[in-house]
């Protein structure tokens, strides 16, 4: 068979290449619609971001009208709060700009929040309370349309995106405990000058100054801020200043508002040279409390209280206490330590605050030769009172018109920390008693052991050695509850509520020894020692503590009580058993997202 020559053959088809077209072809298309899922996905997820965000602010602004009052008021409005309608489209309005998709839908649901931030719903709608119920939070849900780029191809022409946020108007406020300024007024007013002259060093001349005007007289934290040149009360109170520029700022303001006697401060500021203090250490603050940004404090407590944290220790000892107190006794030396200043505290229920610490002690010489029961006795004394950190915990905010039938105020729980005072004796006895009826008193109780083993012939007795007693308090602490609520109980925000016995009720029926080193020897008629064993020896020397008490410890002990600590105590204006709770106009409308 012949073959053609190959330049008269046809050539063959060549198809290799044709599958790569195809499937490019096939690829593009395959993108093309994964690129518009992901655009459409973007745009859906950027419509949930956007829709998340309106939904936490509207919330956030609702939650402002949750304050106490049924739905039907809230929906009404009333006072200086707007009705609900229109503070729900004040708040779209403001936050709506730029967002994905059409105009949102958002809708505000009054509601009762459980304490994990949940509430009841009826098929996904969440449930409002009744229009007479008091909601407790609100949930906002904002909805839109996104459009999808695939509608031709898939027909979805667009998607819905909604986003809920639930909040509270959780509410805030500020209160302290043991203030200076509770009793404080010129008769007690060398206390103060102690402190004065502990930390100025005699530089000031504290009988030109006066402070009593300050008693009354409140500062507000945000205008001494603004005078320091800060923007809120949370930098202020996260700041260092000066010890100085802080008081002298202060008074600036008062002096702005009128307020006499200002000048005390601007000449202890001035002296404090360049001590810097921690603000946060007299207003404890928690984040987020509203209550803060309005608190004011008491003038006498800022300049006490700078004082003492400028002394970097937190203890100002004032000697020479007799000059006020009636105390008697020869060589007696007395101080008194303020330890920490009481701190103001702003926060949620649940904030605690602490007292201030003081103790006092009294040493030296308390007997120079006093006779008991014949017997020549010389002793020292140490007297010490000890009011320890009273802890009070707000428990309820009451928002309120601080009318009588709808007060504002505070519930706070105090549980006052150990409140002691002790009386200590120490006695040193060498001497003999031979006088008939005071050898009876010593003996006695013990006489017709005595006399069963003929022994009723004692003429003398010797007692040498030494002997310690004590008479202290118990700890009366227990936890009592401060009910501010003005204007009834009390008058205004400036009277404090007094919790506490206000008395310390030191008695000698708490007598304990503290050491006993003295020996007992019984003589009879013809001066020979009498044989006595250790019950007898015993019940002689419980015979002379009995003494010792009614005699000594006993004058001891009222004087303490009347003379001494009460006195000191009003002065500072300690309530013992619990204290002064002073409370501050609540912040009834800071929003916050549970949701």
């Amino acid at each position: 068979m012949s073959r053609r020559p190959r330049w008269a053959r046809r050539p063959e088809r060549d198809e290799r290449g044709s599958s790569a077209l195809v499937i490019a072809v096939l690829m593009s298309l395959v993108l093309l619609m994964v690129a518009a899922f992901a655009i459409d996905l973007g745009m859906q997820r950027a419509g949930r971001r956007d829709m998340q965000a309106l939904a936490d602010l509207v919330a956030l602004d609702m939650g402002r009208l949750v304050d106490g009052r049924t739905r039907a008021q809230i929906e009404a409005g009333s006072g200086d709060k707007p009705a609900a309608s229109a503070q729900l489209s004040w708040s779209v309005s403001n936050n709506d700009d730029d967002t994905i998709g059409e105009s949102p839908s958002v809708t505000a649901y009054w509601v009762e929040l459980e304490t994990d931030g949940s509430y009841a719903q009826s098929g996904g709608v969440p449930v409002e309370v009744g229009s007479g119920e008091s909601p407790t939070g609100v949930v906002v849900r904002a909805a839109t349309d996104v459009g999808f780029g695939l509608a031709a191809i898939t027909g979805v022409a667009s998607g819905d995106v909604e986003r809920r946020a639930v909040a509270l108007a959780e509410e805030s406020a500020c209160f302290s405990l043991g203030s200076y300024a509770a009793r404080l007024n010129t008769s007690s007013s060398v206390l103060l000058d102690g402190i004065l002259e502990g930390i100025l060093g005699g530089g000031a001349n504290l009988d030109v100054l006066s402070y009593t005007g300050l008693v009354n007289a409140n500062v507000s934290l945000l205008d001494i801020a603004l005078r320091l040149g800060l923007g809120s009360v949370d930098e202020l109170l996260g700041t260092s200043v000066n010890a100085g520029t802080l008081l002298i700022a202060a008074a600036n303001v008062l002096q702005a508002d009128g307020t006499s006697h200002a000048n005390i401060l601007n000449t202890v500021g001035a002296s404090l040279g360049g001590l810097t203090i921690n603000i946060a250490d007299l207003i404890d603050a928690e984040p987020g409390s509203g209550a803060a940004q309005t608190v004011t404090i008491n003038a006498l407590d800022l300049l006490a209280g700078t004082v003492l944290l400028a002394n970097g220790t937190n203890a100002i000892a004032i000697p020479g206490l007799t000059a006020s107190l009636p105390l008697s006794g020869t060589g007696l030396t007395t101080s008194l330590s303020i330890i920490e200043k009481a701190r103001t505290k702003c926060g949620k229920r649940g904030s605690q605050a602490e007292t201030a610490q003081v103790a006092l002690a009294i040493d030296g010489t308390l007997l120079s030769s006093t006779s008991v029961l014949g017997l020549p006795v010389n002793g020292t004394t140490a007297i010490r009172a000890n009011v320890a950190s009273a802890r009070g915990t707000l428990t309820d905010i009451i928002c309120g018109s601080e009318t009588s039938a709808d007060p504002s105020g505070e519930d706070v729980q105090v549980t006052s920390g150990l409140v002691g005072a002790s009386a200590e004796v120490n006695l040193t006895i060498n001497a003999t008693t031979n006088s008939s009826s005071n050898v009876g008193d010593l003996i006695g109780g013990i006489t017709s052991l005595l006399n069963l083993l003929g022994l009723n012939r004692i003429a003398s007795i010797e007692i040498h050695g030494a002997i310690g007693l004590k008479v202290e308090t118990g700890d009366p602490s227990t936890a009592k509850n401060a009910q501010i609520r003005v204007p009834n109980n009390p008058a205004d925000w400036s009277d404090p509520i007094s919790v506490g016995s206000g008395d310390i009720g030191i008695n000698t029926a708490s007598v304990t020894t503290t050491n006993n080193t003295l020996t007992v020897t019984a003589k009879n008629l013809l001066g020979l020692n009498v044989s006595l064993n250790a019950t007898q020896t015993l019940g002689i020397i419980t015979n002379l503590i009995s003494s010792i008490t009614s005699n000594v410890m006993n004058p001891l002990v009222t004087a303490l009580d009347t003379d001494i600590l009460r006195p000191l105590l009003d002065a500072l204006g300690v309530e013992v058993g619990g204290t002064d709770v002073f409370g501050q106009r609540p912040f009834c409308s800071e929003p916050s997202l549970v949701g």
